[in-house]
């Protein structure tokens, strides 16, 4: 099966936490992207050096990643997310997966 990823890197803003802001995912994670049609998973990463944050997920196809990702910025569930984020700041990639390789046991 080939899945989509979805790679966005991104600064929030000044006046909220670390911890405010994993509690603000975890929201989105459970009352919005599980909620979408061919989420799969979504994995959040901080840079230290950067002070940037990285959400990766995998969706079952790029066209329900696309659907996902248009309904975000219109959706009252995501506003706290959105106006979390520092717009000018948001670098995105959409990738198509072609291999998957894991350690044997």
């Amino acid at each position: 099966m080939r899945i989509a990823t979805e790679i966005v890197t991104f600064k929030i803003t000044e006046d909220i936490a670390k911890e405010e802001f994993i509690s603000i995912v975890d929201g989105l994670e459970k009352n919005f992207h599980s909620q979408q049609l061919g989420f799969i998973d979504t994995e959040l990463l901080y840079n230290d050096k950067t002070e940037e944050w990285i959400m990766i997920q995998h969706w079952d196809s790029k066209e329900d990643m696309k659907s996902a990702s248009k309904k975000m910025f219109n959706n009252p569930i995501t506003a706290t997310f959105v106006n979390a984020i520092i717009p000018n700041s948001v670098k995105m990639l959409m990738l198509l997966q072609l291999g998957t390789w894991t350690k044997k046991q």
